[in-house]
């Protein structure tokens, strides 16, 4: 019997997004959009985060009951923490929507306090994707060619893993991963983005990188990359052990989360619109063959899916704050 991976089930389970999508109340919701819509953007453009509101918004439109724009605005600032109070202050009509980076939110308030918003308290709109799991890889002129090769690396001497600084989501995913395999490890960081710390592991400045699915993928189809194993329940890579094998099911919880939020107390009916209009969007056929082109998972999430996202990532990153704000 074949063995579908996450990705392939979750790509067709996203042909039954209405389903997905909450009923909508008719009251207040009827007048609602009236004007443009500020999309919060926490980081500069031309990231991850900036590319994913400036594809998927312009879609969203479409599925509003209203004729309106969606405006992106970055706020770049504080590593993200200034666009996330922003919109945490923003009045609760529906006129002022935001990207929030799941774990990356909660690394920030770890590493500099409670800050000015509470996580909890906001009005979830849903999310613009699967999360993103992540692999453990080596550049392609590496001698270890298997995992049982790092295994056997690491009972000699720390691995080098290269990743950004402590603020991103990849430390993070480093970190936890490393503990959760067992590696001992050195880590070698300063590189600004994605891109950056595994051209680094190809180029040999470390023996190997953890990088999400989708980066991954770029590089390994490039012919530069090798994964060694995956983070996921059941691997996307043929051949590769993942977190069953491998006997630690807790490496499926490291993943991104690109979660939509709006101000706390917005109205249910205006939440379900908007939710409903992004749900919409993720299953047009211009996001889906985007995603398709990027090796991304367009599932929809309904503001209690997200929720629960939030709390259930909450609770996995608490057990590992040590590791977060130490290094």
């Amino acid at each position: 019997m074949k063995r579908f991976t996450r990705r392939e089930i979750v790509i067709s389970a996203s042909v039954a997004a209405p389903a997905l999508i909450l009923p909508r109340i008719a009251h207040s919701a009827a007048a609602f959009p009236a004007k443009n819509i500020q999309f919060v953007i926490p980081y500069a453009p031309g990231g991850g985060f900036d590319i994913y509101v400036r594809v998927i918004a312009p879609v969203m439109e479409k599925y509003l009951p209203n004729k309106v724009s969606i405006i992106p605005i970055n706020v770049a600032a504080g590593a993200g923490s200034r666009g996330v109070a922003q919109l945490y202050r923003a009045k609760p009509d529906g006129y002022t929507v935001g990207i929030l980076n799941i774990p990356g939110m909660f690394i920030l308030q770890q590493q500099q306090g409670a800050g000015a918003y509470d996580l909890s308290k906001f009005s979830w709109i849903g999310s613009m994707g699967e999360g993103e799991r992540y692999v453990i890889s080596v550049g392609s002129k590496s001698p270890l060619k298997t995992y049982a090769d790092l295994k056997a690396l690491s009972a000699k001497r720390p691995v080098k893993l290269s990743v950004t600084g402590p603020e991103g989501t990849a430390f993070a995913a480093t970190m936890i991963g490393a503990q959760l395999l067992g590696l001992k490890t050195q880590l070698i960081t300063g590189y600004k983005g994605s891109a950056d710390y595994v051209v680094a592991a190809i180029r040999g400045d470390s023996d190997a990188v953890i990088a999400t699915i989708p980066t991954t993928l770029r590089f390994v189809r490039g012919g530069t990359l090798r994964p060694l194993a995956s983070f996921e329940t059941h691997s996307s890579f043929p051949g590769i052990p993942d977190a069953t094998t491998l006997g630690q099911p807790e490496l499926d919880n490291i993943s991104v989360e690109r979660l939509i939020a709006a101000p706390p107390g917005l109205p249910v009916d205006i939440q379900n619109t908007l939710s409903t209009a992004l749900a919409k969007a993720l299953a047009d056929p211009v996001v889906v063959k985007w995603a398709k082109e990027n090796d991304l998972i367009m599932k929809p999430r309904t503001p209690q899916e997200t929720a629960r996202i939030i709390a259930d990532q909450r609770a996995f990153f608490d057990k590992w704050k040590k590791y977060l704000v130490t290094g």
